[in-house]
């Protein structure tokens, strides 16, 4: 029995492959590398281990193998699912996939089994601390092919898979984990405005979040700068880019007033809050700033890191501000540049853009005018020199 369940599990573990595949370990390791601010969290390689049971026609234990440490499996990501490969092969078939569920440590899993013409499915649940497990019961076609005339009706083999994830790992992650901050769109040709801190000693910049969507990466370059106001222009820079959309807002060339109700978008702390904008709200609680700072407003709204460079908005929904500070030892004291120092430093650029004249969102609910916007507020994502 013992050889039959090697036999079972040399076609489960061994028929993968994939379009996607890279052409050796170190291939994979480069790839993981340079796209490690997104990766998610079920890409990377994996050491595949499988508990193997067979069952007779009355479900008794028939024969039991234990195969751990079998091989090494990576899963990378392919459109909207996720394809295994083997670190060894450039072949261009897929017969193992692993797809999206609503709950995100859930995910279906599926096997093709191109000579029996049958599909291997089952639920694998992936921990917090990176290992991926699932069990799975074999097409009765395979086993059939299998077992030739040992093979009695009703038998069932099923494998209880546990995957570690070896590569990237935690100290791989934390050290080519970029910086990140926020930035919102100023035209549609791909300008965006955020902080100088955010963008300070830059070797590479990755916008994320483009039109909602936070798979797509775009590279972007520094076009001007102003270091002592703390502000940056950026413009996305690559090939792919098409537009950023009808800008909806627009920026006034006028201070507000103490108590004008605004409110905050960006993505504080994406590693543990999460891709999806956040928004706090509060009042404008002075005209100027830290030690009585004219080119700032103190706002009651809170702020966390990765806050940084968003957009500041009244109750109109207009750009008033670019949020670059909070006063650490104290509650929802934070700062926010004026959107007057902003228009100087787009002033200031060679051929000056001509910037949204009429607001799209005026008059609208402060629920609608978030649907509106989040799509023009992006994560900017740094590796620093």
């Amino acid at each position: 029995m013992k050889t039959v369940l090697s036999t079972i599990f040399a076609l489960f573990i061994l028929i993968q492959a994939s379009g996607q595949c890279l052409s050796s370990e170190n291939a994979f390791k480069d790839y993981f590398k340079s796209h490690i601010s997104s990766l998610d969290q079920i890409e990377g390689i994996w050491s595949v281990s499988a508990d193997q049971e067979l069952f007779d026609e009355y479900k008794q234990l028939r024969a039991h193998q234990d195969n751990p440490q079998a091989g090494f499996h990576t899963i990378i990501k392919k459109d909207d699912y996720y394809i295994v490969c083997q670190n060894s092969t450039s072949s261009t078939s897929s017969n193992m996939r692993f797809y999206r569920a609503a709950n995100p440590t859930i995910y279906l899993f599926s096997q093709d089994f191109p000579q029996s013409r049958t599909v291997g499915k089952a639920n694998a649940v992936l921990s917090n601390n990176g290992v991926l497990e699932f069990s799975i019961e074999i097409p009765d076609r395979e086993v059939r092919k299998a077992m030739g005339n040992s093979y009695i009706s009703g038998m069932s083999c099923v494998l209880k898979e546990t995957w570690i994830k070896t590569y990237p790992t935690e100290s791989e992650y934390k050290s080519d984990l970029p910086s990140s901050g926020t930035g919102f769109a100023i035209t549609s040709n791909g300008i965006i405005a955020t902080n100088y801190h955010v963008i300070k000693d830059a070797a590479s910049i990755n916008i994320r979040g483009v039109a909602g969507n936070f798979s797509k990466t775009y590279s972007a370059k520094v076009i001007t700068e102003d270091k002592n106001n703390d502000l940056a222009l950026v413009q996305i820079s690559d090939n792919s880019f098409s537009s950023l959309g009808t800008i909806p807002y627009i920026l006034p060339n006028r201070s507000c007033d103490v108590g004008t109700s605004v409110f905050c978008l960006g993505y504080p702390l994406i590693s543990t809050m999460g891709e999806e904008v956040k928004l706090t709200n509060g009042i404008i609680n002075s005209k100027s700033g830290f030690q009585g700072d004219i080119t700032t407003y103190q706002v009651s709204t809170p702020v966390q890191p990765g806050n940084s460079g968003g957009p500041l908005f009244d109750d109109r929904g207009n750009l008033i501000g670019i949020i670059n500070s909070k006063l650490t030892g104290t509650e929802n004291v934070s700062y926010a540049i004026k959107v007057s120092y902003l228009l100087n430093l787009i002033d200031l650029m060679p051929t000056t853009p001509d910037l949204q004249a009429q607001s799209l969102i005026i008059g609208k609910s402060m629920p609608e005018q978030v649907k509106i916007l989040k799509n023009f507020i992006y994560i900017i994502e740094v590796n620093k020199k």
